[in-house]
Order: structure tokens, then sequence, then C-alpha cells
């Protein structure tokens, strides 16, 4: 994204959303936000966070692993091959 396309994204903000952003805009300035972390703050990202917490809130435990080694297995089966 270039530094115009950004302005016109700020300039179609609606109103009640301009603080929230300015916020969310000054952490990264400040470097309280890491920039390579942005992801994690991406509309996608924030809706499986809900979603999380929802199943927690609602007492679900969740998929647990007796080790380190069954999560690695897990989390490597669920990776995509490399193209």
């Amino acid at each position: 994204m270039t530094r115009s396309e950004l302005h016109d994204l700020v300039d179609d903000l609606p109103e009640d959303a301009v603080d929230g952003a300015a916020m969310f805009l000054k952490q990264v300035v400040q470097r309280r936000i890491d920039p390579d972390q942005l992801w994690f703050w991406s509309p996608e990202w924030q809706a499986k966070e809900r979603e999380v917490d929802a199943g927690i809130a609602s007492g679900e435990p969740g998929t647990l692993h007796k080790s380190d080694e069954d999560f690695l297995a897990a989390l490597q089966s669920r990776v995509k091959p490399a193209a």
C-alpha cells in the first residue's frame, strides 16, 4: 500500500472509526506495535481470536496435547506442503 492509498483509506473511514484508527497508527509509529507483527491485527486474525475467546468462555477445552512432540506433529500435519 502506498502512502497515497493510505490517505485515501483514512479519508474513507467512518467518523466513529477515526479515533480507533488514529490510536492504532500511533502505536505503530511509536514502535509499540512491531510492524512485523501487524498480521495479528488483521480482521481475519482478530475474528479467529474472538472465536477462540468465545470457545474458552463457553468452557470448550480446545485440543490438548500430551507432549511437545504430539503438538509439533499435529501442527506439521496442518502445514501446507511447499509448492
